[in-house]
């Protein structure tokens, strides 16, 4: 496994382990944090901010800015990517890929113990296609030396945390699988997906396809007026499409995504660990089809998003000083006022409207331009796996077995009847 991808999966357990109570995976959850927190303040360019800043930014990723910032700040500035003032903080231009790189380093540098490690490997793996659990306990003791009854514990924790996920199909069989499935290979795992449908859900399923490979992005609701809802959750569940949540004064919306679209450069999880591009084009889909200042479709957004990828400033606006609150919090964005109560703003992460660009032009890109950006109003974004594990929770009974049988097909290429 490289580095990138190693430090793709320490960011994904981070995230579950701060939702949980658990004093185990300490390491894991150190490295994690670091990167989650370079993440945030890291642009593609050198850069210097305050630390109020700062504090905000760690707030924003889940840690406390007096008890976890301190030491995260301390390893970053040992590792040579921060300089620490008295009020600011000094941060070396770095792309989403190499946060990822230097958060498995800092994961290797302090000694992980082989469960870290294991639940890493077990998470890759399970990405790949579904595991049975009992081959996986087998894999984890044989890999990592630990006593079977040690690995079944440990694999049985991971499904508790939520490092990977389990179902059982309508033989029993205990399936172990994440949200990850369909970053790669995906035609193959979607024909074998339509071979467990009808002829009208295959129809139907085809068209929702069809029509995310045209747009990008759409909203959730138009989803559901393509496909049931029923349909919907149980492909939503065993990660076949993505749903992304911002939410504002006026309340909650999702868009649909597909895996694969943020996986344009290496079909791995790394390309957009940290779901910023998802949030970047959700942000952009509402404000340019729900908002009501909306001005259109997303195609037509790709000369303002070639203008930010070049790192030149868009403005001035005054929707843009409370807009896009969500990527300013995240650190995709900056904000700062021009004149009058009129903000500019610029992008920090090039990279990441680069694969937000990629996904945007998709479909059929139009030559029509925009000089400003769509009012948004977005002030938070879930990303998809948060918005999975709901919808996994939730699902019923008879769901849930029809999900385990689908895994079944999705491991044995749809060979096993």
């Amino acid at each position: 496994m490289d580095k990138k991808t190693q430090g793709a999966w320490i960011i994904h357990h981070t995230r579950k382990l701060q939702v949980v109570t658990s004093q185990d995976f300490d390491q894991l959850a150190f490295a994690g944090k670091c990167g989650l927190m370079l993440s945030g303040i890291a642009a593609s360019f050198q850069a210097t901010m305050s630390r109020t800043r700062v504090d905000a930014l760690a707030k924003a990723n889940g840690l406390s800015p007096r008890s976890e910032l301190p030491a995260v700040l301390a390893e970053l500035e040992r590792q040579k990517l921060i300089q620490q003032g008295l009020d600011t903080v000094e941060v070396l231009g770095l792309s989403t890929h190499s946060v990822l790189d230097h958060t498995s380093t800092i994961f290797q540098e302090g000694s992980p113990d082989s469960v870290e490690n294991a639940v890493i490997d077990i998470s890759e793996n399970v990405s790949e296609s579904p595991v049975s659990e009992n081959d996986l306990v087998q894999f984890t003791s044989d890999t990592f030396g630990l006593k079977t009854s040690d690995a079944k514990d440990l694999v049985m924790k991971g499904e508790c945390i939520g490092f990977f996920d389990a179902e059982n199909d309508s033989r029993g069989e205990r399936l172990v699988f994440n949200g990850n499935l369909f970053r790669a290979d995906e035609i193959h795992k979607i024909n074998t997906v339509i071979q467990t449908m009808g002829t009208t859900e295959t129809q139907r399923f085809r068209e929702l396809n069809d029509i995310l490979a045209k747009q990008g992005c759409i909203t959730l609701k138009q989803a559901h007026t393509v496909v049931t809802r029923q349909l919907f959750n149980k492909l939503q569940s065993i990660g076949l499409y993505d749903v992304n949540k911002i939410g504002n004064e006026s309340g909650s919306h999702f868009f649909v995504t597909r895996p694969a679209a943020f996986s344009k450069f290496t079909s791995t999880i790394a390309d957009d660990a940290f779901d910023l591009s998802k949030a970047l084009v959700s942000s952009l889909t509402y404000g340019m089809t729900i908002s009501a200042f909306g001005r259109g479709r997303i195609q037509m957004i790709s000369a303002l998003m070639n203008k930010l990828i070049a790192g030149s400033w868009v403005g001035p606006a005054t929707a843009i000083g409370h807009d896009y609150q969500a990527l300013e919090s995240r650190g995709v964005v900056e904000v700062k006022p021009s004149s009058g109560s009129m903000f500019i703003m610029r992008l920090l992460k090039r990279d990441v409207g680069r694969l937000a660009l990629a996904v945007i032009q998709e479909g059929d890109a139009t030559s029509e331009a925009i000089t400003q950006l769509p009012s948004a109003a977005v002030n938070h974004y879930t990303g998809p796996e948060s918005n999975r594990v709901i919808i996994r929770k939730n699902i019923t009974d008879p769901l849930k077995r029809g999900v385990g049988n689908l895994l079944t097909e999705l491991r044995t290429g749809g060979l096993k009847r």
